[in-house]
């Protein structure tokens, strides 16, 4: 089967003190929100309903695209990155809240509802 994308968003982070996360939009569903328990020194770290990642930039701007897709995508050989990660995130929402160092940002990743693919 050939993965198909469904939803593309592109935006502006703001990072502070070299990370930010990705977390359930619902902070009542996330047993230790962000930035509760952050680690440095791994550029991913997993929690349950949250993702922290860490940046080489202590303040600044970065740009981040968040993609949707119907299955795994195939792996893309032609990117150059300096690090990489996987892992998963449970989301009840359909809604992933990007959250900065004094909080949720109010800025959304929209991941979809469970039967409308």
């Amino acid at each position: 089967m050939v993965a198909n994308i469904l939803h593309r968003q592109e935006m502006e982070v703001e990072v502070e003190f070299y990370s930010f996360a990705l977390q359930e939009a619902d902070d009542n569903l996330v047993p230790s929100p962000s930035p509760e328990g952050s680690e440095s020194g791994n550029f991913l770290s997993f929690r349950e309903r949250r993702i922290d990642i860490e940046s080489g930039g202590h303040t600044h701007t970065a740009s981040l695209t968040a993609e949707v897709w119907d299955s795994e995508p195939r792996k893309d050989a032609s990117g150059d990155w300096e690090a990489d990660g996987e892992g998963q995130i449970e989301s009840l929402t359909g809604e992933l809240a990007i959250c900065q160092m004094m909080g949720n940002s109010g800025t959304y990743i929209q991941l979809g509802r469970p039967h409308t693919i």
